[in-house]
C-alpha cells in the first residue's frame, strides 16, 4: 500500500487531481466574484423596497418586534416553533440574505428554516445586545450549533450580525446576516475545508 501511495505515477496523478480541484475552486471564487456587484444591487433593491415605515424608536411596537425577531432566532432549531412563528415574525414578501441563500416571504422563509432545522442536532443563539440606527436594527448574536455533516458533529461557535427593517406592524420586512459561513459551514465540510484551507495559507 506504502510503495503504492509513493509510486511516481500514483504522486503524478495525485498532484494533478488536487491541482485540478484546486483551479476548481479557484474558478468557482473567481466567478463568484464576478456576482458580487450584482449582490450589493440586490441588497440595495431590497432595502429600498422595505422602506422606513417601522415603529417609532423606544416605542412599545419597536419593542415588541424585536422581541418577536430574537426570539425567533434563538429558536431557529426548533422546527414546531418555526412552522407556528415564521408567518408572525416575517412579512409578505419579506427579504431575507443569511449569506448561504436569499428567500422572499414567510412560505419559502418557514421552509428554508425548517430544512437547517432538520440538519442539526443542537442549536443555540445568545443574543449579545442591538442598536438602531435610521430604520435598520442592528442585532449582534453568537451562535453554537452542531451537524452529523459539519466538523464531524462537533459543536461550532460563530458570531454575527443580523440587520433587520420592520414594517410599521412590527414584521420584519428585510433581513441581512452578516457573520463568516465560509470559515463556519463551508470551512467544515471535508476535503472542501482543507481546499479551502491550502488557499488561504497561499494568500498570507
Amino acid at each position: 500500500m506504502i510503495s503504492f501511495l509513493t509510486h511516481p505515477v500514483t504522486t503524478f496523478f495525485g498532484g494533478a487531481i488536487l491541482a485540478l480541484i484546486g483551479i476548481g475552486i479557484l474558478l468557482s471564487a473567481k466567478m463568484e466574484n464576478n456576482k458580487t456587484a450584482q449582490f450589493v444591487k440586490n441588497y440595495r433593491a431590497a432595502m429600498s423596497k422595505a422602506g422606513e415605515s417601522g415603529p417609532s424608536a423606544s416605542s412599545t411596537g419597536e419593542a415588541e418586534a424585536i422581541q418577536r425577531f430574537t426570539e425567533f432566532l434563538k429558536n431557529v432549531g426548533d422546527r414546531i416553533y418555526i412552522d407556528k412563528q415564521t408567518a408572525n415574525v416575517y412579512a409578505k414578501g419579506a427579504y431575507l440574505d443569511d449569506t448561504i441563500a436569499t428567500h422572499y416571504g414567510p412560505d419559502e422563509i418557514r421552509s428554508y428554516f425548517l430544512q437547517t432545522a432538520e440538519t442539526m442536532t443542537s442549536f443555540e443563539v445568545n443574543i449579545l445586545d442591538s442598536t438602531r440606527s435610521g430604520a435598520d436594527h442592528y442585532i449582534r448574536w453568537e451562535m453554537i450549533f452542531a451537524a452529523p455533516r459539519l466538523a464531524k458533529g462537533e459543536p461550532i461557535h460563530s458570531v454575527g450580525i443580523s440587520q433587520v427593517r420592520f414594517n410599521e406592524n412590527g414584521r420584519v420586512v428585510f433581513h441581512q446576516d452578516f457573520w463568516d459561513s465560509g470559515r463556519h459551514i463551508y470551512g467544515q465540510i471535508p476535503v472542501v475545508g482543507g481546499m479551502i484551507g491550502i488557499i488561504k495559507n497561499r494568500m498570507k
